[in-house]
């Protein structure tokens, strides 16, 4: 029941991401106006699809985008010259678009580059279709920019807090696992597992950012030494849990020396778990 609320009350919060993505949506709309683009739902849909979770990951996967939107639209004006709105036509622009994606390692593109396609294919008229193409192309290379300059200037994430307040959570789960190995309580290790997942996703995009984007590393270092000391706590505590020992009884010798064992082990790692300056 714990472990569910805890999930309730981190979904529930209205995430940076969603807020910073109906920002770029009021400029990208607001922008499309001030340029007389007559696509603004094409720029809408690549913006929304090109907020990616970190400013690094946002300009690397956007530069992509950019590249499969072209491609996309490439191939809409192809098929859409010979017959806009083909079934048979549009199966073969989609894998086209999706195989030159592939085969030009283009990370994330498929998606936006197929909707450029399927726009184009179904919005163009025969005799021109190449104008409508360069709408679209133009609508979603601004979508696409929108949501980048977005992410790089509007509240941009700080991983490293993010982390310190991760680790320190961990900390207290940890130790209140330990607490209740001790008393031959309910071990709450999916609690402790929880936190170094969620720890160890945040350290994984603190790395991918840009090293320019990046700061405390010396501290993420730490934080990263420790997470790696906390499995093997982990590791102690489900050993234990495996045992269900309670205080209502006493175990057999032999178990109580494993039990023995592994609560000293645990101990002795979380003692060097290394501690933060700001924690």
């Amino acid at each position: 029941m714990k472990r569910f609320l805890r999930f309730f009350q981190k979904n529930l919060r209205l995430g940076l991401r969603i807020i910073k993505t109906g920002i770029a949506v009021t400029f990208c709309i607001v922008l499309s106006h001030l340029l007389h683009l007559n696509q603004p739902f094409i720029a809408v849909i690549s913006t929304v699809i090109s907020m990616g979770k970190s400013i690094d990951l946002s300009v690397k996967t956007g530069k992509n985008k950019m590249v499969g939107v072209i491609i996309g639209s490439a191939a809409g004006t192809l098929c859409a010259a010979i017959l806009p709105g083909n079934a048979g036509l549009c199966g073969i622009g989609i894998i086209l678009s999706l195989y030159l994606c592939h085969l030009f390692h283009l990370e994330s593109a498929g998606v936006l580059s197929s909707f450029a396609f399927t726009a184009v294919m179904f919005g163009a008229s025969q005799d021109a279709p190449w104008k409508y193409a360069l709408s679209c192309t133009v609508a979603a290379m601004l979508g696409i920019a929108v949501a980048v300059v977005v992410n790089l200037t509007v509240m941009p994430p700080n991983y490293a807090v993010e982390i310190k307040k991760a680790y320190t959570e961990l900390k207290e789960r940890t130790a209140a696992a330990i607490r209740d190995a001790q008393a031959r309580n309910t071990i709450g290790t999916g609690a402790v597992e929880e936190e170094i997942e969620h720890l160890s996703r945040a350290l994984q995009l603190y790395s991918s950012e840009a090293k320019v984007l990046r700061w405390n590393d010396d501290e993420v270092a730490r934080v990263s030494s420790g997470l790696s000391i906390y499995r093997l706590v982990l590791d102690e505590l489900k050993a234990v849990e495996v045992m269900e020992l309670t205080r209502d009884s006493e175990p057999e010798q032999e178990i109580l020396t494993v039990y023995r064992y592994h609560m000293n082990r645990m101990r002795e790692l979380f003692q060097r778990v290394p501690e933060l300056e700001s924690a």
